[in-house]
């Protein structure tokens, strides 16, 4: 290891690099000597900007597929271009009583509270602390968000997701709940009543989404912010604009038409639920769909709806307007949800527009070096790369396409029978990221630990037993 690289690495208090640890570096052969080209990666300043991509479900075999299928086995994607590459471990815990014990394959709701505020919690639970069960309540305290940091640091903010903007993922950063499922007023009312605005509580996603007053809000769900208030015949979406979020558009036209915040907040609602996928379904089937010469059909998404990428992009574009700078998550929410489906070609889409979105804010980064970029998942997924002559087990679902090489690729999903949704995996999943700080991305991390480089920390020293205890 040479004196420059040595230096870099302790001021980050980094003595070693793990062994084994995943460093991607872009160099011109094989043959370079990387570790000068790693060294000079190092920053150990504080962002100025944040931003966080997070492809739900994206385990290593859904970046695998990905990759193979656009670019082909040599072809590498956005993503591959971050220089420091580690894994973050995702279990969750189990209702019950402290300690409590693991849960090794959670959803979406803990693992996303996880990062968004460095703790633990039980499935179905978003910025809240475990109790005994689902339907009982925990404790918000100590739950607070990275992106509520950086607002109360006077920073931007920005959520963006392809999903309903009130879903899991992007409900970590803003709200605190006991059950995911409780994205609108009305929904809060049937499932959670104790925490219904007229109960005394928070309200809503919906509602804490709004009361959190992120400035740029964009993704599906509009439905959820159609319901009426608690006591009242006015809906979410007018207590939005009450709020101050008096630019709501809902197509891909009226968000381009939009070129600074000029005090005002944006909320974009562009589908009732969730987005539309980019890619039309291919789903697997116990007889093997597709076939060794089979593209994908790439027109799904309607013009109307602004793709991932674009939103990503008019996001930091409003954004960049703060001196004090901002902090932005954005979520690819459909790879999840059609791995759930078995849905090869649907999956793939989704993978490649997330890919896309990643180049939007490494662009950014490029001319804003003090910028941070996570990419990462909330975890594994259960699609699988096998031969291309194989044949899965009796009753798996699998299906064949043809990749950028012109070359046939076979994915199987084991986790359900056929109609049923396939099945969350605990495998530990891929971090990578470039600007200040990035490097303490590198080697295995915890999935918390991301809550600490987000808000331009190291990440603390976990003592044993402590995830299963707070």
């Amino acid at each position: 290891m040479n004196v420059r690289m040595k230096s870099a690495l302790a001021v980050l208090g980094l003595a070693s690099v793990a062994a084994g640890a995943s460093v991607a570096v872009a160099t011109t052969s094989n043959s370079d000597d990387k570790s000068a080209a790693f060294a000079a990666k190092i920053d150990p300043n504080k962002p100025k900007n944040v931003i966080l991509l997070v492809g739900d479900g994206m385990g290593d075999a859904e970046v695998t597929l990905g990759r193979y299928y656009s670019k082909g086995a040599a072809g590498r994607l956005n993503m591959d271009a971050l220089p420091f590459r580690g894994s973050s471990l995702h279990f969750v815990l189990s209702p019950g009583t402290p300690p409590y014990a693991p849960n090794y394959a959670g959803d979406s709701a803990p693992t996303a509270t996880a990062w968004s505020s460095g703790k633990r919690t039980i499935d179905g639970r978003v910025g809240q602390g475990p109790s005994t069960a689902t339907n009982v309540p925990g404790s918000n305290d100590g739950f607070k968000t990275y992106m509520e940091i950086a607002k109360a640091k006077g920073k931007a903010t920005g959520n963006v997701s392809t999903a309903e903007i009130t879903d899991a993922t992007p409900a970590g950063p803003s709200s605190h709940i006991s059950q995911r499922a409780c994205q609108g007023p009305a929904d809060t009312r049937n499932i959670c009543p104790s925490e219904s605005k007229q109960s005394g509580g928070l309200g809503s996603i919906a509602e804490q989404q709004v009361d959190n007053g992120f400035d740029v809000v964009l993704g599906g769900g509009r439905a959820r912010y159609l319901q009426t208030l608690d006591n009242s015949t006015s809906t979410a979406l007018d207590y939005a604009q009450s709020k101050g979020y008096s630019k709501y558009v809902t197509d891909a036209a009226g968000l381009d038409a939009i070129n600074k915040l000029g005090g005002a907040k944006v909320l974009g609602l562009f589908t009732p639920g969730n987005m539309t996928t980019e890619f039309k379904p291919l789903l697997a089937t116990t007889t093997g769909a597709g076939s060794p010469t089979e593209r994908c059909d790439e027109t799904q998404r309607p013009a109307g709806e602004p793709s991932l990428s674009a939103m990503t992009k008019k996001a930091i574009q409003l954004l960049d307007d703060d001196p004090q700078g901002f902090t932005l998550q954005v979520e690819g929410a459909s790879i999840d949800k059609r791995d759930h489906a078995a849905d090869i070609c649907g999956q793939i889409g989704e993978m490649q527009e997330f890919d896309n979105a990643i180049g939007v804010a490494q662009a950014f980064q490029a001319k804003h070096p003090d910028t941070l970029i996570i990419v990462t998942a909330d975890h594994a997924h259960t699609s699988q790369i096998i031969n291309a002559n194989s044949k899965p087990a009796t009753g798996a679902l699998y299906g064949t396409v043809q990749t950028a090489d012109g070359a046939p690729i076979r994915v199987t999903y084991g986790t359900a029978d056929f109609g049923g949704s396939q099945a969350h995996t605990g495998a530990q999943v891929p971090v990578w990221a470039s600007g200040p700080q990035a490097a303490n991305v590198q080697g295995t991390i915890d999935q918390t630990d991301i809550f600490s480089i987000l808000n331009g920390k190291k990440p603390s020293k976990i003592k044993k037993g402590w995830h299963w205890q707070h």
